[in-house]
């Protein structure tokens, strides 16, 4: 079961807040008596976890509904629709966000279940179902008329008519991988009249024919909207001069540094470049494929890594068609010559390789052990079942595999490939069990480029980082070419240095206390009590269809009935998940009086949120940090670059990476003469904030080691933190003696936490008779001394 991150949860609930306030509008754009339907793009990084975003979208929308909803969700690809169809079933990971909802493939579909408007239906299909009319999808022609189980009329004529009783039911068109809509798929989409459109893509294009007929007519709608520009700005839907902007309605937008604040993605990219042969970029990958082995042994992990390698398929070299007749042992196509090194000089095993490319073979000189993939997506399943380690492919490598164990690729962009290297970082850009490491290696990706020139690798990496800088995502670059000095190495701690350093938990036990006692005090609702009515404001339509293919007479909507009732457990969980994740850990929501229906916008659903409120409030307020003695932090590699700078006292032999005030910083500390540590933040050591959102951390900037004491040092003088966290922060224990220090340090004079500097000397932060405290040094070398206090 998958806990929605904090980030996710909000960006849903925008998305339902923007339809409620475009649904219950008096002036909702129209067509004759028909409203015209919601429309809302999803732009999320590539493993920000659109798809459970879109599913908390749906099951709060549900809510402002008058009757249960059908869900259309559709995607391009099969192998995507069944992975979400398994997702959204029973037992499924994402089960319980759509809790009620009957989910079925598309080939299930019975009048039955469009008729019955006690249950929430979700309706799963590919593209491919319905934009070509002559096309069927298992047992299932959806245009086609089916006496027998459909009357006199087809599947999709019942999902026009969508009746139970004489009453239409709302439709959602929900379109994962939105950027494929095409304007064919437009024009049979609108036939169905839905309520609202939710798409998703990291980079969305929409057909005009879409454009015209749908967005137009929201946009107009936010531009003359300029009366409600309070609600507009609840809803994020003011420029930066207050005015409506229509293109901030229609999109919510995911901010990248949520998805790596939350660890869902990786921290940072390394990219190796040569022009060297391709078995010297091979040996280089699996070189650093053994320092993350020993890496993820030597913390207990069970992930293995894999690898996926790009080239041209049937195209050698030089530049000339493979000559697919020769023996396996004599092609020179390059997905054989990497397998077959890979076999022959790296020793892997042929069971852990898979091609997947449309290789050219004649009968008899492929290899049994050899694992080719070269039917697509009716491959595609068993390709997935493989769990194969070591990925060889061309483009072709559909959508739909993510596997966030993918940890190194290797590019061959020589003798002019077109391989576009920024398209390939959603291959390996997603984080391993949601987690960062202690250690930068596991929390990045690793690429090695294969090229003719420098100025090739150049091109690239400026490619991803006009990518990365486009999609907002805070991901560091570091980028290595050829090798002599311009190379990087893989450094442990000096072997004469003894340091120790412990784990920083949250000790939730006092939240965990007051909070059940604030469960306890939350009052018993009586289910269809005034108190769990909710008004609809949502309308109902009846259309009948008198030849299909022509528009059928529409009955004018009216303002009928209440919202759909959902469990007050439900409304709770969703209102904490939007604050902290932390606090939904230690929340116990199993008293029955949480088993009530209620409805949205109800009295009990303002209950709901004051006390999610409450909760995250007092887990901030009773948590503490505690310095933890049993688990020690392990200091493994640190690719440092050759032209990094040396330190006497480093715990390392070199460091990089510094600014300027880093790194006289640094220098000033290196002569102090204890031993230290430049901790990175990509995957270094880091204390836990207690503040509401994802798992927030603080990466110290060094790390010091004074007798018994750990000092922690950031020279960006706290100017993120509020008092109340960094109170917390300064004086971390166990057992009630003092472990671990922090201390703040800024250029020039500084009064407040969050303040601005005057110019002149240093500010050293700490903590005195228990609040934030500046003390003010004229030169840095004291500054360090006073922070080591």
């Amino acid at each position: 079961m998958l806990d929605l991150k904090v980030f996710q949860a909000d960006s849903a609930k925008l998305i339902a807040d923007r339809y409620a306030f475009f649904a219950n509008h008096p002036s909702r754009p129209r067509k004759g008596h028909q409203s015209r339907a919601f429309f809302q793009a999803l732009s999320a990084l590539t493993g920000a976890g659109k798809t459970p975003i879109l599913a908390q979208a749906v099951a709060l929308m549900r809510g402002h509904f008058a009757a249960e909803p059908i869900v259309f969700w559709m995607s391009k690809a099969k192998s995507v629709v069944a992975q979400t169809y398994t997702n959204f079933s029973p037992g499924g990971k994402y089960s319980d966000i759509i809790d009620g909802f009957s989910v079925i493939n598309v080939s299930q579909l019975t009048p039955q279940y469009i008729a019955d408007s006690s249950t929430p239906l979700m309706i799963m299909a590919t593209t491919g179902l319905f934009n070509n009319q002559n096309q069927s999808e298992g047992a299932l022609n959806i245009y086609k008329r089916d006496n027998d189980l459909f009357g006199d009329k087809s599947p999709w004529e019942r999902l026009i008519q969508r009746c139970d009783n004489g009453k239409r039911r709302p439709l959602l068109i929900v379109y994962d991988e939105g950027h494929n809509l095409s304007p064919q798929q437009t024009e049979l989409l609108a036939e169905l009249e839905p309520d609202a459109y939710l798409l998703a893509s990291a980079t969305l294009k929409l057909p005009d024919n879409f454009n015209k007929s749908v967005i137009r007519y929201i946009k107009q709608w936010v531009e003359d909207d300029a009366d409600d520009a309070p609600a507009l700005e609840r809803l994020g839907a003011l420029n930066d001069q207050g005015k409506p902007d229509p293109q901030r309605f229609i999109t919510t937008a995911v901010s990248s540094d949520k998805v790596v604040e939350a660890q869902l993605v990786k921290k940072a990219i390394q990219f190796d470049g040569s022009t060297a042969p391709m078995e010297k970029c091979l040996d280089d990958l699996m070189k650093r494929l053994d320092i993350l082995d020993e890496e993820i042994t030597n913390r207990g992990l069970s992930v293995k890594p894999k690898a996926i390698y790009v080239c041209k398929t049937n195209i050698a070299d030089d530049g000339e068609k493979d000559d697919h007749t020769k023996p396996f042992e004599h092609r020179n196509a390059p997905p054989i010559r990497i397998w077959r090194y890979l076999v022959e000089i790296k020793g892997v095993s042929p069971k852990d390789i898979a091609i997947y490319a449309n290789l050219t073979f004649i009968d008899g000189n492929k290899p049994d052990e050899v694992n080719l993939f070269s039917k697509g997506e009716n491959d595609f399943d068993d390709f997935q079942a493989g769990n194969f380690q070591h990925i060889i492919f061309n483009l072709s490598l559909q959508e739909g595999w993510d596997d966030p164990a993918c940890y190194l690729a290797y590019i061959d962009k020589s003798m002019g490939s077109s391989i576009q290297v920024e398209q390939l970082i959603g291959r390996v850009l997603r984080q391993y069990d949601a987690k960062h490491y202690e250690n930068p290696l596991l929390n990045s990706a690793h690429f090695f480029l294969r090229v003719d020139k420098q100025s090739v690798f150049t091109e690239a990496i400026s490619g991803v980082k006009a990518k990365l800088k486009a999609e907002g995502a805070p991901i560091e670059i570091v980028e290595n070419f050829g090798g002599g000095n311009a190379g990087a190495d893989d450094l442990h701690p000096k072997e004469d240095v003894q340091v120790n350093l412990h784990h920083i938990y949250v000790d939730s036990e006092a939240a965990r206390e007051r909070i059940a006692e604030i469960i306890g005090d939350f009052p018993t609702f009586a289910e269809g009590s005034i108190d769990t009515i909710g008004q609809a404001h949502t309308t109902s339509h009846v259309v009948e269809l008198i030849e299909p293919g022509k528009d059928g007479r529409v009955i004018e909507w009216k303002t009928e009935g209440h919202t759909n009732p959902v469990r007050l457990r439900w409304l709770v969980n969703t209102a904490v998940k939007t604050r902290s994740s932390r606090a939904l850990a230690v929340i116990d929501l199993k008293d029955p009086k949480f088993d009530v229906r209620v409805q949205v916008q109800s009295t009990a659903n303002k209950h709901a949120e004051k006390l999610a409120a409450e909760v995250v409030g007092s887990f901030y307020q009773q948590s503490e940090l505690v310095y933890e003695s049993l688990k020690p932090f392990q200091f493994g590699v640190l690719r440092v670059p050759k032209s990094g700078l040396s330190f006497t006292n480093g715990l390392y032999e070199r460091y990089a990476g510094f600014n300027k005030f880093e790194l006289v910083f640094a220098n000033a500390l290196d002569k102090v003469g204890n031993t230290w540590h430049r901790n990175p933040s990509s995957g270094g050591f880091h204390i836990p904030l207690l503040s509401e959102g994802d798992t927030a951390s603080f990466f110290p900037d060094f790390i010091v080691w004074k007798g018994n004491l750990v000092y922690c040092l950031d020279t960006k003088g706290g100017h993120l933190l509020t008092d109340a966290v960094a109170r917390k922060l300064f004086d971390i224990q166990d057992h009630g003696k003092t472990k671990l220090l922090v201390r703040f340090i800024t250029e020039g004079k500084q009064t407040e936490l969050r303040g601005k500097a005057i110019r002149g000397g240093y500010t050293v932060w700490k903590m005195k008779s228990g609040s934030p405290t500046p003390i003010h040094m004229d030169d840095l070398e004291k500054a360090v001394k006073e922070c080591l206090r």
